[in-house]
């Protein structure tokens, strides 16, 4: 079992704090030898609502009709057709690793705070059909 694979297995799906250092080439490689979609959202510039929209749209590719809001997020992120997610029952899944979510946290506490929720929502929409979704806050040890 690699590495990535038993911080996986012993979070579950959801949304979970990360201590990791390892370079983001590195989790990207693992991810993909484990069938798992990984995406990254850099939050370091993020200080509000819209651009933190904007880093989603960008990480994950959303497609033009990506309305910009919260429940365009949560349609958006409980479709991913585009990524393509993996087949359900491949033991793949799907990974959002998000790199310094403190900055966003700090400047705009309600914002971050539906973030989470929206998150949270994904995954259980993707435990539903038996794809695990999860949320990785990266934090440097």
């Amino acid at each position: 079992m690699t590495a990535l694979a038993h911080v996986l297995g012993e979070f579950g799906p959801g949304v979970h704090v990360w201590n990791s250092e390892r370079p983001a080439s590195d989790i990207r490689v693992e991810a993909e030898e484990i069938a798992w979609r990984c995406v990254f959202v850099d939050c370091s510039r993020v200080r509000d609502k819209a651009q933190f929209l904007e880093e989603c749209e960008r990480s994950y590719r959303f497609p033009a009709y990506f309305g910009h809001n919260w429940d365009a997020l949560a349609d958006c992120l409980a479709d991913l057709q585009w990524l393509p997610p993996p087949e359900p029952g491949s033991g793949g899944g799907i990974l959002t690793v998000v790199e310094d979510s403190n900055t966003f946290a700090f400047a705009d506490l309600d914002a971050y705070s539906i973030a989470l929720e929206v998150w949270e929502e994904a995954a259980e929409a993707w435990r539903r059909i038996g794809v695990p979704f999860t949320v990785l806050l990266r934090q440097g040890e």
